[in-house]
């Protein structure tokens, strides 16, 4: 009974972490209750397209107290993940057919139910990868990645993490000459996937950088 995406997914281990953390940091029941009344609208709305039997899967969040409970509800929770569909080496390839000698990551390092995209950085060629789907088809991008050593936000996730410029080229329409447009992401896709709570910026930043607009 798989029902959450992993972005879904990950959006409520945030709201779970947040209960936990204001149990931990505040003894005002008043104030607890107001951040759990805030969490359970926040669910509501986020997944308002599931059963009512789907969502008492997730009332225990509005009882979690200690980070045991955290830990245990979390893990409970991932049996209910829908996960994110691993392409083979020979899709990927397809997918990058002008890189001759394309440096493959091992797909058995990313947790499908941890990630909703694939993501890694090639240092022979400072090409960054990022491979996706979208209305199940499966997608990439690449671009040159240049790390900054300093924290910002991310366009992908908006968390404030370590992160670099991915500038990608284009064809312009002259002869010869070539479009360029990139933004700051996490340097470390996996907090990116880790703090992915909504698709929609994930693809509109693909949509950005490819220029569709």
């Amino acid at each position: 009974m798989n029902f959450l995406t992993v972005e879904q997914y990950q959006f409520v281990k945030k709201q779970a972490k947040k209960i936990l953390n204001t149990c931990v940091t505040s003894r005002d029941s008043k104030v607890v209750q107001a951040v759990q009344m805030l969490v359970s609208q926040e669910i509501a709305e986020k997944l308002n397209h599931i059963s009512e039997e789907k969502q008492k899967i997730l009332q225990p969040i509005l009882t979690l107290q200690t980070k045991e409970q955290l830990e245990s509800f979390i893990n409970e929770l991932k049996q209910y993940v829908i996960p994110f569909d691993m392409p083979t080496e020979s899709e990927i390839k397809k997918l990058f057919l002008k890189d001759k000698k394309l440096k493959l990551p091992k797909l058995d390092q990313f947790n499908p139910i941890e990630v909703s995209y694939l993501s890694w950085f090639d240092s022979g060629t400072n090409r960054k990868y990022l491979v996706y789907r979208e209305a199940g088809v499966l997608k990439g991008v690449r671009g040159v990645f240049s790390p900054s050593n300093n924290k910002g936000i991310c366009t992908i996730c908006n968390q404030h993490s370590k992160v670099g410029m991915i500038m990608v080229s284009k064809k312009g329409t002259a002869l010869g000459t070539y479009k360029k447009r990139g933004n700051y992401i996490c340097e470390d896709s996996a907090i990116c996937n880790e703090a992915l709570t909504d698709m929609n910026r994930f693809i509109n930043f693909i949509d950005v950088i490819q220029q569709k607009y």
